[in-house]
């Protein structure tokens, strides 16, 4: 079965210079609904001339952030022993049959399939992310949310690749030459706390 995944032209989508993370994503999201559409991953993978939507997760629970950090048993050879302070993932057709917001399946999708989280959580769509300095930043597009949890009772579901734990800003700051490109870029423009 062929993977379909939500895509929206960059001509459309990406219509000012913008890089790392940038508040106001209301403009956006009216182009996702607009103009997105989704195709066959292996035809988008490498082509910039898409942008493939990510929703990115950042849990947060009061003055903690859930810090995650990938294991050297990842799939994604770039990725191995970095830490995140947020999760995401494609948009699949096959994830949101039947949704009426596609977003928000998506985003409960890749939460259920990344984390278990004991309790009631609500996620607040709060900035997007755009890297075009690399090959995999051309192509992807991060709608940011914060998931704001009520417990910190919060486990990874995929311990073999993955691990994580609540951490304060001070744990985060102490990590930070050593994260993903997309955590480093939200906190060299905000205090994802305040988010």
């Amino acid at each position: 079965m062929v993977e379909e995944i939500l895509v929206v032209p960059r001509e459309h989508l990406v219509h000012q210079q913008v890089h790392g993370f940038a508040r106001g994503p209301a403009d956006y999201m009216i182009r996702i609904d607009r103009f997105a559409s989704f195709r066959p991953r292996e035809q988008v993978e490498e082509d910039p001339s898409f942008k493939q939507i990510i929703p990115y997760l950042i849990v947060k629970h009061t003055d903690r952030l859930f810090l995650f950090q990938r294991s050297a048993a990842g799939a994604e050879a770039r990725l191995r022993g970095l830490f995140s302070i947020g999760v995401g993932g494609h948009i699949n057709r096959g994830d949101v049959v039947g949704a009426t917001d596609i977003i928000a399946a998506g985003l409960q999708r890749e939460l259920d399939e990344e984390l278990v989280i004991h309790g009631p959580w609500r996620a607040r769509l709060v900035g997007v992310l755009n890297d075009d300095t690399n090959a995999v930043g051309r192509v992807h597009f991060g709608l940011v949310h914060v998931v704001d949890v009520e417990s910190p009772d919060i486990a990874v579901r995929e311990s073999d690749t993955l691990t994580g734990r609540m951490a304060s800003r001070e744990d985060v700051l102490a990590v930070r030459d050593r994260m993903e490109t997309w955590s480093r870029l939200i906190l060299e423009s905000a205090d994802p706390l305040t988010l």
